[in-house]
């Protein structure tokens, strides 16, 4: 996202510093480690050759990486056995970064739209309309949960087929050891019922003042915009009864973004991922769970 206004533009950086800071830090709550190699950030997790927590990244606050530094962030993911990969907010860097990329032999992996909302607004740009509850349809309630059975949902979710998982794809959704990051608040879960059944599923994780709609499912045969918008209307609002004044959610689909829209969210730029030549053409495969999804039995 691009403007001549100066302010404008400032505080756009800092909206979206602030989503590479929050995925940064949830990746290192989910065990990744992190390591410096010259201007290059590298995570990677000990155990898990999960994708979202095994890569590299420009260091915070800078403002390009040359080619040499580069290489040496990807020779570092090369020795502990992991896939050469670079994750990065496209919107802080410009086109020669990716130039780079491309003349290491890396393709593009995912290219995620972001959508952002902001209670605030952004002066001189966009201001959302007031969020508004609608009534549920008939049959229909939403609750959030807290105790073991309630988050055990997911484990449910993603073992069956009959729902649809959506996801960002950037944030793993870390599934069986989830009670720790619920008491210390980085994450809530709201459930969906239908005549009493769970129907749909939504989560949200919380970094400080920053919160991220990191996925939702719902069962395939209600599977509606408004179905969506109502788990993301109960995500945005409890993320701002937490305190959160910066609210980030996956945008692939015009469904979802349009939904979203509504909400009050922006469309807000890309989180780009380019990996190996092999790997990229199997993460542009049709959403892979194995992808995004971070298990413990």
């Amino acid at each position: 996202m691009s403007t001549n206004d100066p302010a404008i533009e400032r505080e756009t950086k800092q909206i979206l510093r602030q989503i590479q800071n929050h995925l940064c830090e949830t990746h290192v709550a989910y065990g990744a480690v992190k390591e410096m190699a010259g201007m290059m950030d590298v995570y990677h997790h000990p155990t898990s050759k999960i994708s979202t927590l095994n890569y590299i990244t420009p260091r915070r606050n800078t403002a390009y990486v040359s080619r040499i530094y580069i290489e040496q962030g990807l020779e570092v993911l090369t020795q502990l056995e992991r896939t050469q990969r670079v994750v990065y907010v496209d919107g802080l860097y410009p086109p020669q970064f990716a130039k780079s990329l491309r003349e290491l032999g890396l393709q593009m992996e995912r290219e995620t739209p972001i959508m952002v909302y902001k209670p605030g607004g952004i002066q001189g740009l966009w201001q959302p309309p007031p969020l508004v509850e609608r009534a549920l349809p008939d049959g229909i309630s939403i609750k959030q949960v807290s105790d073991q059975e309630g988050i055990g949902q997911w484990w449910y979710v993603w073992r069956n087929g009959h729902y649809d998982v959506l996801t960002l794809g950037v944030e793993p959704l870390f599934v069986g050891k989830d009670m720790e990051a619920n008491w210390l608040g980085r994450q809530m879960d709201y459930v969906l019922y239908r005549s009493g059944f769970p129907a749909g599923v939504v989560r949200v994780s919380m970094i400080q003042e920053t919160a991220h709609i990191l996925a939702m499912a719902l069962l395939k045969e209600i599977r509606s915009p408004a179905m969506i918008q109502i788990l993301q209307m109960a995500a945005v609002k409890g993320a701002l009864d937490k305190g959160a004044r910066l609210i980030f959610a996956p945008g692939e689909q015009e469904a979802e973004r349009r939904m979203a829209r509504e909400l009050g969210f922006m469309d807000f730029g890309n989180i780009i991922c380019y990996s190996a030549a092999e790997e990229a053409a199997r993460g542009n495969d049709a959403h892979s769970m194995e992808l995004s999804v971070f298990a413990f039995s």
